[in-house]
């Protein structure tokens, strides 16, 4: 004769307890924010730049591309084609090899673009850019 386990089914119970216990913190959280409201500074002026800001480090070096390059077109073309440059890459190098050693163009244009991409960055982060 076999041994039942006793289980707790999980759709009625677990699912409701878990909700309550969200329900509950939510309610905390709303009740700490009309208790203790984050006081707002001045309203920012839509129409000025503030100086020396700068995007997060990933999209520094499209940043500094923009900043570079005179035409506003180019600097925003010149980031988009470097993309899709590394997207055109597979349907380019139509090699069978899967081994990185076996595919210079496709090493050597990911790395190329790497270390452009790292000098941007490098560039931009040490610079005061805007000001």
């Amino acid at each position: 004769m076999e041994k039942k386990r006793f289980t707790i089914p999980f759709m009625p119970v677990h699912i409701t307890t878990e909700a309550a216990i969200a329900m509950i913190f939510i309610g905390v959280l709303f009740i700490l924010a009309g208790v203790l409201p984050k006081e707002m500074m001045e309203p920012a002026d839509k129409l000025v730049t503030p100086i020396g800001l700068k995007p997060e480090w990933y999209y520094l070096w499209a940043y500094v591309i923009l900043e570079m390059v005179p035409n506003k077109l180019m600097g925003i073309l010149i980031p988009g084609v470097m993309v899709g440059a590394l997207f055109a890459v597979p349907w380019l190098e139509r090699s069978k090899e899967r081994r990185p050693a076996k595919r210079p163009i496709a090493v050597g244009v990911f790395t190329a673009m790497m270390l452009v991409v790292a000098a941007l960055t490098y560039y931009g982060a040490t610079i005061q850019i805007g000001g």
